[in-house]
């Protein structure tokens, strides 16, 4: 009999739960608002609720459930020790108490790390053995799968693609350290750029579209739509970056595939042209050809991705 799972995504905004088959069909999911204020045990006693709603449908009882938070992640303890979006969720037990109130094995991942295993299994990287997968949104995350299995590393941190230092002398970044890619080219970053530049009285239908507030970076993306020049410009020199980045990091692992999802996707081949030249001028010998692939998985990437930890187990 084929397994099924429970997978949960647990965010800034919501929290989601779904059972998952191993071909990853997802048989029903249910979705809650995140509450920001609620207690560690308001929090514990809320998601034990969204995962007993789904363990109950049907009559075969799931074989593990797997949840996808983002955050620093303690996997072999089963703590979030923090997460920058759920302030209950700080050095937080959830495997242990959740496992005993669905009576199955309840595992964790960093939600980035999950989404890498998601593409491999269900996604862009279907049919590889080594991927690198990106995550491009406000800050920029990413995972490793190494022989078909999700690499950790000692602590459980590997994958932090956004902390690598390109510039010593670069922007601040929230970790602490300075010059990150994340701090360069996130989406937290490019809305610094875009700010800058309608200070600067270069980009006025940037400034239009911000109108009077701080421009973000969906308002980058929608000046260059519109043909703004400034924009494209700023979008192109973020993508270049985030290209020499993974390049880097190419150079060290050689995947056979680089797998890419998030919000920063939206800015089209504005992004994407820069990053796959920039990935590919750096990359060594035939590592320049690495494929890069945009994420098949679309907004279920979280309930997947935690759906394949579990399965991975």
């Amino acid at each position: 009999m084929a397994r099924i799972v429970i997978a949960g995504d647990f965010g800034g905004t919501n929290l989601r739960a779904a059972l998952v088959t191993e071909t990853g069909e997802i048989l029903v999911r249910h979705e809650v608002s995140t509450t920001p204020d609620a207690s560690p045990d308001g929090a514990l006693e809320g998601i034990g609720d969204l995962l007993m709603k789904v363990r109950d449908y049907g009559s075969e009882l799931p074989v593990a459930a797997s949840l996808a938070v983002a955050g620093l992640i303690d996997g072999e303890n089963g703590r979030v020790l923090a997460s920058p979006n759920i302030p209950a969720f700080r050095n937080l037990g959830l495997t242990l108490p959740l496992s005993e109130r669905l009576g199955i094995p309840v595992l964790i991942a960093n939600d980035a790390s999950a989404a890498a295993l998601g593409e491999f299994r269900f996604g862009a990287g279907q049919g590889t053995r080594h991927l690198l997968h990106a995550t491009l949104g406000t800050g920029i995350g990413g995972g490793i799968v190494i022989d078909g299995r999700l690499y950790k590393g000692t602590q459980g941190l590997a994958g932090e693609l956004g902390h690598i230092v390109l510039d010593t002398d670069g922007p601040p970044c929230g970790c602490g350290s300075r010059g990150c890619l994340e701090a360069m080219a996130g989406g937290i970053a490019l809305g610094r750029r875009a700010q800058r530049l309608v200070e600067s009285g270069g980009a006025p239908i940037l400034a239009e579209i911000a109108s009077g507030r701080s421009a973000t970076a969906g308002d980058l993306a929608e000046a260059a739509r519109r043909g703004e020049v400034a924009a494209i410009a700023e979008i192109r020199e973020g993508g270049h970056i985030i290209g020499i980045g993974l390049g880097s990091i190419i150079n060290v692992l050689n995947p056979d595939v680089v797998t890419l999802s998030g919000g920063l996707l939206g800015m089209g081949d504005f992004l994407l042209d820069p990053l796959r030249a920039g990935l590919a001028s750096l990359a060594f010998g035939p590592a320049a050809n690495t494929p890069v692939r945009i994420s098949t998985l679309g907004a279920d990437a979280g309930l997947l991705g935690a759906a394949a930890v579990a399965l991975a187990k």
